[in-house]
């Protein structure tokens, strides 16, 4: 949004899954120097559960998304769609008022989902025929060519996932409970079973010499909020704004990105954590899997752990120890990472691509 606020006016179509009201939510949010309207729709769903669970959310969502689009109408040129979850009222208005569409492609939805073949298929289907209609695509990755084969974007650009390169704040408090001497492992985001939580969970329960800083929302808030209570090297902070997530980050002293790769999601992975490890030069935890991984390895900024054949529990500790070990490499491995950053994964390169992009809309 900001870096589109350059050149563009923007503002936000979101859903709030959180609360519930026939009306909708109205605010005004900050994101660096510039002031963006948020308007949110406020219908009920679960995180977690998946597509059945979310059916009968999603079409109100659908609907009242529709609804406010054609009446705001006058308002824009073009429909940033996210995910499949935004794109059916996205293109219907569009068709029906003349507004351009760029598909923006998060998680590629029938890969996201536990879900019988069929109506994976149907879903694949549809999200290829939202692809095909799209003035442009947005992808995060050049793996994620592979995924989304079988459609034909009429333009394709990639946007990599990397944090804007900013100066983030030193001030973070961690909680009053954190000894200065133990390791700091940090983990800000969704709180979801597939980025192996419960495991560094129950490591961080077994050992006295590490903690774990944890941020977000998701279907394992409950969980993680118990163990820290029960607990003294577990913190969690609650949902962060994105600034402060960064600066809980840069407070600690390891980073996880550990995304299962039995989730095909997965297996085009490009963690947000990956580059923003990269952009605060902190020591990395990554399973193998995509092709990130191999960053790690080539740079020696961190461990890359093999979760094939289970004991993902053990394989976390040892990588804490292996890092742990390195303590004394830590500014190093630092700098590797960023240099990384500034090298091929700075965010002005991916702020150039998307407004190049909607460049060519015009």
């Amino acid at each position: 949004m900001y870096a589109l606020s350059s050149e563009h006016e923007v503002f936000l179509l979101g859903w709030n899954r959180e609360a519930s009201g026939a009306g909708i939510i109205s605010e005004k949010h900050m994101i660096h120097d510039r002031k963006f309207t948020y308007y949110l729709i406020p219908e009920p769903a679960a995180y977690g559960g998946g597509m059945k669970r979310m059916a009968g959310p999603m079409k109100r969502f659908w609907k009242r998304a529709y609804d406010f689009l054609a009446e705001n109408s006058d308002k824009y040129d073009v429909i940033h769609a996210v995910n499949f979850d935004t794109a059916r009222p996205a293109f219907q208005v569009a068709k029906k008022f003349g507004k351009k569409v760029v598909y923006d492609i998060f998680d590629y939805y029938s890969d996201s989902y536990n879900a019988p073949g069929v109506v994976k298929s149907a879903i694949r289907k549809m999200e290829n025929s939202y692809i095909d209609q799209a003035d442009m695509t947005i992808i995060c990755s050049e793996e994620r060519k592979a995924q989304i084969d079988g459609s034909s974007p009429r333009k394709l650009i990639i946007v990599e996932n990397s944090p804007e390169d900013i100066a983030v704040r030193d001030d973070f408090e961690l909680n009053s409970g954190s000894v200065p001497e133990r390791p700091k492992v940090v983990y800000a985001g969704m709180l979801v079973f597939d980025r192996f939580l419960r495991e560094t969970c129950e490591v961080t329960m077994r050992r006295s010499d590490i903690e774990w800083h944890v941020a977000g929302y998701g279907v394992l808030r409950s969980y993680i909020e118990e163990c820290a209570a029960s607990h003294d090297n577990i913190f969690y902070y609650g949902p962060l704004p994105y600034d402060d997530i960064l600066a809980l980050e840069k407070k600690c002293d390891i980073m996880t990105a550990l995304q299962d790769p039995s989730v095909p999601n997965n297996r085009y992975s490009a963690p947000n954590k990956f580059y923003e490890a990269l952009m605060l030069g902190k020591p990395l935890i990554m399973v193998k899997n995509g092709s990130l991984y191999r960053e790690i390895e080539n740079a020696g900024f961190g461990e890359v752990i093999d979760v094939a054949g289970g004991n993902v529990e053990e394989k976390i500790s040892d990588a804490l120890d292996a890092i742990i070990r390195r303590q004394n490499e830590w500014d190093k491995m630092g700098r590797s990472a960023r240099d990384l950053y500034d090298s091929r994964y700075p965010w002005s390169k991916s702020a150039g691509a998307l407004l190049e992009g909607y460049r060519s809309l015009a």
